[in-house]
């Protein structure tokens, strides 16, 4: 969906390894270890690169909490964001908000135009609540520049759940 003239928000269901992109953004919490989700799969693949930077303390998943890396040719796409959530007990709407803001800074920096996302700690009853502040969050981060996003859904209810709220 087009989002003023800047944002262009969509729905996947893809594994990660197929996902063809210009880069993968990754949302992490602070508290939670091993990493979860896309961020899992990715340190798996990655042989356990993600890992290794919360290990040595380059990164913590504070929120606001950037780091880029590279995926060797181990995926399509060749960079991976990974976004600090904070603690998963504080999430909420403005703080997702917050992090998807700095997604979209961090990447429209890096001269990205095309990117997969995944940081939603969503539940069912909280789906268009928190993908209302990852898009409003998503569109402050963009500004001006024109920004491609996939939104990655774990499951089929995820996707059809999100594929709704995207086109609302």
């Amino acid at each position: 969906m087009r989002k003023g003239n800047s944002l262009v928000l969509k729905v996947l269901m893809h594994d990660i390894k197929k996902l063809e992109t210009e880069a993968v953004a990754v949302g992490f919490f602070e508290d939670i270890r091993p990493l979860k989700g896309v961020a899992g799969a990715l340190d798996w693949i990655l042989c356990g690169a993600l890992t290794q930077l919360l290990m040595h303390n380059k990164i913590r998943g504070a929120l606001g909490e950037a780091a880029l890396l590279t995926t060797k040719g181990k995926i399509p796409a060749p960079k991976v964001f990974m976004v600090g959530l904070g603690p998963r007990s504080q999430m909420t709407p403005a703080r997702l908000r917050e992090a998807s803001r700095v997604a979209a800074t961090i990447i429209v920096g890096a001269g990205v135009t095309r990117a997969a996302l995944d940081c939603f700690p969503l539940r069912n009853d909280q789906s268009e609540e928190y993908l209302t502040a990852v898009r409003q969050g998503l569109e402050k981060g963009a500004g001006h520049h024109a920004l491609d996003i996939a939104l990655l859904a774990p499951d089929a209810a995820s996707f059809e759940a999100m594929s709704r709220s995207v086109r609302a």
